[in-house]
């Protein structure tokens, strides 16, 4: 008998799990018609991936010669060999079933405010099996890195920017850009503010700014550094909410993003909402988590997430505003 030989055509693994069932079936059901029947093939599909197998090895497992067929020495010990792989694979298997359909005793999820009074409570419906106990909490201090570090929480919704290590999940939700949202009766450019109409209506109207702890906060300073903006600092909050009233009564104007305004309810008819030219500057929510025994359940979590977005809330964001690039993923 030659030499077992195994061969990779192209540089690619050719043997995968699918060959091997159709040669332990062929064992089994003692022949190539029996196990056609058996799997749903044709008699040739199945003769012709026996051969592929034993062409790949250089080695012969069936002896054609005898009836009814027999096991070459090498092709006995691959049968062998291919009945534990199967054996393993029907396992990994049943454990991946097993993982992706059982309950946690506890998931702790960090959100950040504008995802969590908005999209937070039908993403929270619609992964309910996958808990028995429920722990979701907003902040900065919950939304940061620190927290995973720290094992404060098990994933995070997030604004943060960070890096993407082998260890770490992270999974674009959401990108939308920073607007500019004014007092209705306030005369400003209809068709967006430049960097110069910034600086001329800080002159006018107080910016309201969130504070420097927000997320939101330290995106819009990041925003005017970058353009070299010194504008004053005269009001901070550290919510939508108390920024959007101070809009809505006439005492300054806000940068912020779409979704934060979806959060504070804000009726459209009280503001002018008005894109930042050039419309440089978006944020980007992701699903961010170590790499773990549980990825597959972060994955869907980011997965439902998204449709969430896509079906319900993306089009309430365009209609607030609709020449914003809101843009599902990232």
């Amino acid at each position: 008998m030659p030499t077992p030989k195994h061969t990779e055509p192209n540089g690619r693994s050719w043997l995968n799990l699918r060959m091997m069932e159709v040669f332990v079936a062929v064992v089994q059901q003692d022949g190539m018609t029996n196990a056609a029947n058996h799997l749903g093939m044709t008699q040739s599909a199945v003769s012709q991936t026996i051969t592929a197998i034993e062409t790949g090895l250089g080695a012969q497992l069936i002896d054609r010669s005898t009836r009814p067929m027999q096991l070459t020495l090498f092709g006995s010990t691959f049968y062998t060999r291919a009945q534990e792989l199967l054996r393993r694979a029907r396992e990994l298997e049943h454990l991946v079933e097993m993982q992706q359909n059982a309950k946690l005793p506890l998931l702790r999820i960090g959100m950040v405010d504008s995802f969590a009074s908005t999209v937070g409570p039908h993403l929270l419906r619609e992964i309910s099996s996958l808990a028995t106990r429920w722990a979701v909490v907003s902040g900065v201090k919950e939304t940061s890195m620190r927290a995973l570090e720290e094992k404060r929480v098990d994933l995070m919704i997030t604004s943060e920017e960070m890096g993407r290590g082998a260890e770490m999940l992270s999974l674009p939700l959401l990108r939308e850009p920073l607007i500019v949202v004014a007092p209705k009766k306030f005369k400003v450019p209809a068709n967006g503010l430049g960097l110069r109409d910034l600086k001329a209506l800080a002159g006018e109207l107080p910016l309201v700014r969130y504070s420097p702890g927000a997320f939101i906060g330290r995106h819009v300073d990041t925003f005017l550094r970058h353009h070299e903006l010194d504008l004053p600092r005269e009001y901070e909050f550290d919510t939508s909410d108390a920024v959007l009233a101070m809009v809505r009564a006439g005492m300054g104007w806000t940068m912020t993003t779409p979704l934060c305004v979806a959060k504070t309810q804000a009726a459209p008819a009280d503001y002018q909402f008005l894109p930042l030219k050039p419309a440089s500057s978006s944020r980007t929510l992701r699903v961010v988590a170590y790499k773990d025994e549980h990825s597959a359940l972060w994955e869907r979590v980011a997965a439902t997430a998204r449709t969430i977005l896509k079906h319900q809330w993306i089009p309430v964001l365009h209609k607030l505003a609709p020449w914003a690039d809101i843009t599902e993923g990232a």
